[in-house]
């Protein structure tokens, strides 16, 4: 298994696939912290499908990209770093284009976001 070289078009189809159930946002969580270095290419490509997905996709890449802040941040601040430059547009567009419960989502997504950031 060749879990320790980074594949940006593998990490690209594993993105499109992940759903949004438990085990497959943390699976996906692990690997893109396991590829931790990478952290700068991985958020530009989970914001590049994320702004070309349909609005059920998109709370589920929030909950994946909550999930990687969550469990990355005791190995380093690099997802951080990089997330912060984009989850405020990523917020946004949710907020403007969702239902009640997108809302809901993200407002909830906003709070954990937030108490990991301070």
């Amino acid at each position: 298994m060749s879990n320790d070289i980074f594949d940006g078009q593998l990490f690209s189809e594993k993105l499109l696939n992940v759903n949004n159930s438990q085990h497959s946002i943390q699976s996906l969580s692990r690997w893109c912290i396991s590829h931790r270095k990478r952290a700068k290419e991985i958020v530009e490509t989970w914001d590049k499908l994320f702004n070309a997905s349909q609005k059920e996709q998109c709370i589920t890449f929030l909950y994946l990209a909550n999930d990687i802040l969550q469990n990355s941040r005791r190995k380093g601040s690099e997802f951080v770093n990089e997330f912060w430059k984009v989850l405020p547009e990523a917020l946004r567009r949710v907020c403007e284009s969702s239902d009640d419960s997108g809302r809901n989502a993200v407002a909830r997504l906003v709070s954990l976001i937030t108490l990991q950031i301070l």
